[in-house]
């Protein structure tokens, strides 16, 4: 991944009989963080909010009725 500038170089594999080009990527997850090749933290934003949504729809699915303090408790959990 090229980071920061946009190129328009093509690499490529060789096994000695074919080449094969390589896929380009403009996002990639390492550590449990995604990176763009413009930098922007946008895409670790749009999984970090993806991810909380699901813990509440499942918090939600879970208790009906909860005040405050307990949810507290379980979200944390």
């Amino acid at each position: 991944m090229h980071i920061g500038h946009e190129l328009s170089t093509v690499y490529t594999m060789s096994d000695g009989k074919s080449t094969t080009q390589l896929e380009i990527i403009t996002i990639e997850k390492d550590f449990g963080v995604y990176t763009t090749s413009d930098l922007k933290p946008k895409e670790q934003c749009i999984q970090g909010a993806k991810n909380a949504q699901s813990v509440l729809g499942m918090i939600n699915r879970q208790f009906k009725i909860i005040d405050k303090e307990d949810f507290g408790i379980i979200y944390k959990t």
